[in-house]
Protein backbone atom coordinates (compact mmCIF):
# COMPACT_ATOMS: atom_id res chain seq x y z
CA UNK A 1 0.00 0.00 0.00
CA UNK A 2 1.51 3.77 -1.18
CA UNK A 3 0.89 6.37 1.20
CA UNK A 4 1.05 10.18 0.17
CA UNK A 5 1.61 12.91 2.37
CA UNK A 6 -1.72 15.14 2.73
CA UNK A 7 0.72 18.32 3.85
CA UNK A 8 1.93 18.29 0.56
CA UNK A 9 -2.11 19.84 -0.68
CA UNK A 10 -2.58 22.70 1.98
CA UNK A 11 -5.67 21.50 2.80
CA UNK A 12 -7.94 22.99 5.47
CA UNK A 13 -8.61 19.91 7.08
CA UNK A 14 -7.35 16.27 6.25
CA UNK A 15 -9.43 13.64 8.17
CA UNK A 16 -7.48 10.05 7.25
CA UNK A 17 -9.95 7.80 8.44
CA UNK A 18 -13.88 7.27 9.18
CA UNK A 19 -16.41 5.28 11.29
CA UNK A 20 -20.03 5.09 11.51
CA UNK A 21 -22.11 7.27 13.45
CA UNK A 22 -25.60 7.28 14.78
CA UNK A 23 -27.13 10.25 12.81
CA UNK A 24 -26.49 13.60 10.55
CA UNK A 25 -26.29 15.33 13.73
CA UNK A 26 -24.67 12.93 16.46
CA UNK A 27 -21.16 13.14 13.43
CA UNK A 28 -21.68 16.51 13.19
CA UNK A 29 -21.56 17.91 16.65
CA UNK A 30 -18.81 15.33 17.69
CA UNK A 31 -16.44 15.27 14.59
CA UNK A 32 -17.64 18.57 12.68
CA UNK A 33 -19.46 16.62 10.02
CA UNK A 34 -20.91 13.21 8.44
CA UNK A 35 -22.29 11.85 5.56
CA UNK A 36 -25.00 9.64 4.66
CA UNK A 37 -23.94 7.00 2.64
CA UNK A 38 -26.40 3.29 1.36
CA UNK A 39 -25.09 1.44 4.50
CA UNK A 40 -24.55 3.92 7.25
CA UNK A 41 -23.69 7.22 7.86
CA UNK A 42 -20.29 8.04 8.68
CA UNK A 43 -18.01 10.80 10.54
CA UNK A 44 -14.37 11.06 9.29
CA UNK A 45 -11.53 11.61 11.92
CA UNK A 46 -8.13 12.69 12.05
CA UNK A 47 -5.84 9.33 12.44
CA UNK A 48 -2.59 10.23 10.35
CA UNK A 49 -1.43 12.87 7.99
CA UNK A 50 -1.26 10.29 5.48
CA UNK A 51 -3.53 9.01 2.27
CA UNK A 52 -3.68 5.20 1.88
CA UNK A 53 -3.52 4.25 -1.93
CA UNK A 54 -4.26 0.63 -2.20
CA UNK A 55 -2.63 -1.49 -5.08
CA UNK A 56 -5.60 -1.55 -7.49
CA UNK A 57 -8.66 -0.07 -6.69
CA UNK A 58 -8.99 3.58 -5.24
CA UNK A 59 -11.60 6.21 -5.26
CA UNK A 60 -11.61 10.15 -5.42
CA UNK A 61 -14.71 11.83 -4.75
CA UNK A 62 -15.96 15.24 -4.38
CA UNK A 63 -18.94 16.69 -2.75
CA UNK A 64 -21.56 19.35 -4.52
CA UNK A 65 -23.05 20.64 -2.11
CA UNK A 66 -27.29 22.11 -2.83
CA UNK A 67 -26.99 25.27 -1.08
CA UNK A 68 -24.90 28.82 -1.91
CA UNK A 69 -23.69 31.50 0.69
CA UNK A 70 -24.21 28.71 3.37
CA UNK A 71 -27.29 27.41 3.64
CA UNK A 72 -29.44 29.18 0.74
CA UNK A 73 -31.36 25.93 -1.04
CA UNK A 74 -30.63 25.78 -4.38
CA UNK A 75 -30.67 23.22 -7.62
CA UNK A 76 -27.47 21.81 -7.80
CA UNK A 77 -27.63 20.56 -11.37
CA UNK A 78 -25.56 23.11 -13.14
CA UNK A 79 -22.74 22.50 -10.45
CA UNK A 80 -23.11 18.83 -10.82
CA UNK A 81 -22.81 18.68 -14.25
CA UNK A 82 -19.68 20.69 -14.54
CA UNK A 83 -18.11 18.62 -12.71
CA UNK A 84 -19.11 15.48 -14.23
CA UNK A 85 -17.87 16.99 -17.45
CA UNK A 86 -15.06 18.48 -15.89
CA UNK A 87 -14.27 14.79 -14.83
CA UNK A 88 -14.97 13.25 -17.85
CA UNK A 89 -13.01 15.38 -20.03
CA UNK A 90 -9.65 14.78 -17.93
CA UNK A 91 -10.05 10.71 -17.05
CA UNK A 92 -12.02 9.57 -19.93
CA UNK A 93 -12.83 6.66 -18.69
CA UNK A 94 -16.92 5.07 -17.37
CA UNK A 95 -15.78 4.38 -14.12
CA UNK A 96 -17.57 7.99 -12.66
CA UNK A 97 -20.90 7.53 -10.17
CA UNK A 98 -22.31 10.21 -9.02
CA UNK A 99 -25.45 9.74 -6.54
CA UNK A 100 -27.53 11.81 -4.16
CA UNK A 101 -27.49 11.83 -0.51
CA UNK A 102 -27.26 13.94 2.28
CA UNK A 103 -24.71 14.89 4.67
CA UNK A 104 -24.06 17.55 7.47
CA UNK A 105 -21.62 20.22 9.51
CA UNK A 106 -21.10 22.15 12.10
CA UNK A 107 -21.13 25.76 10.63
CA UNK A 108 -18.76 28.12 12.02
CA UNK A 109 -19.98 30.95 10.74
CA UNK A 110 -23.99 30.15 12.25
CA UNK A 111 -22.86 28.12 15.11
CA UNK A 112 -25.66 25.37 14.24
CA UNK A 113 -25.01 21.76 12.16
CA UNK A 114 -26.85 22.21 9.13
CA UNK A 115 -28.07 19.05 7.45
CA UNK A 116 -28.37 19.04 3.29
CA UNK A 117 -28.71 17.50 0.32
CA UNK A 118 -25.47 16.63 -1.66
CA UNK A 119 -24.18 15.27 -5.01
CA UNK A 120 -21.28 13.01 -4.64
CA UNK A 121 -19.16 12.45 -7.96
CA UNK A 122 -16.64 9.57 -7.15
CA UNK A 123 -13.77 8.45 -10.36
CA UNK A 124 -12.77 5.12 -9.59
CA UNK A 125 -8.67 4.38 -10.20
CA UNK A 126 -6.51 1.54 -10.35
CA UNK A 127 -4.01 3.78 -8.33
CA UNK A 128 -4.60 7.48 -7.18
CA UNK A 129 -1.29 10.18 -8.10
CA UNK A 130 -0.65 13.40 -6.44
CA UNK A 131 -1.83 14.94 -10.18
CA UNK A 132 -5.14 12.66 -9.86
CA UNK A 133 -5.80 14.76 -5.69
CA UNK A 134 -4.73 18.15 -7.88
CA UNK A 135 -7.09 17.78 -10.73
CA UNK A 136 -10.11 17.44 -7.49
CA UNK A 137 -8.74 20.83 -5.18
CA UNK A 138 -8.50 22.47 -8.44
CA UNK A 139 -12.55 21.65 -9.23
CA UNK A 140 -13.23 21.86 -5.64
CA UNK A 141 -11.75 25.60 -5.59
CA UNK A 142 -14.03 26.26 -8.23
CA UNK A 143 -17.10 24.99 -6.72
CA UNK A 144 -15.90 26.99 -3.62
CA UNK A 145 -15.80 29.76 -5.08
CA UNK A 146 -18.43 29.75 -7.66
CA UNK A 147 -21.36 27.94 -4.68
CA UNK A 148 -19.74 31.02 -1.92
CA UNK A 149 -19.00 27.87 0.46
CA UNK A 150 -16.91 27.86 3.55
CA UNK A 151 -15.70 24.68 2.59
CA UNK A 152 -16.13 21.63 0.18
CA UNK A 153 -15.25 18.13 0.48
CA UNK A 154 -12.87 15.69 -1.39
CA UNK A 155 -12.91 11.97 -0.11
CA UNK A 156 -9.72 9.91 -1.09
CA UNK A 157 -10.38 6.35 -0.48
CA UNK A 158 -11.57 6.80 3.35
CA UNK A 159 -9.55 10.03 3.68
CA UNK A 160 -11.78 13.36 4.01
CA UNK A 161 -10.04 16.67 3.01
CA UNK A 162 -11.84 20.09 2.80
CA UNK A 163 -10.68 22.41 0.50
Amino acid sequence: MLKIDSKKFNFSFFLSDRKKVGSLEEGAIKYGGATQFDDAIYSNYGNSDFIRVDNNRNNISIFIPSTINVNQKINNFYYVNYSYNYIKNLYSNNNIKYYNTKGSWFSEELKKVVIENITIITLELNTITEADIYNFIQLANWIKQEMQQEGVSIAINTALAII
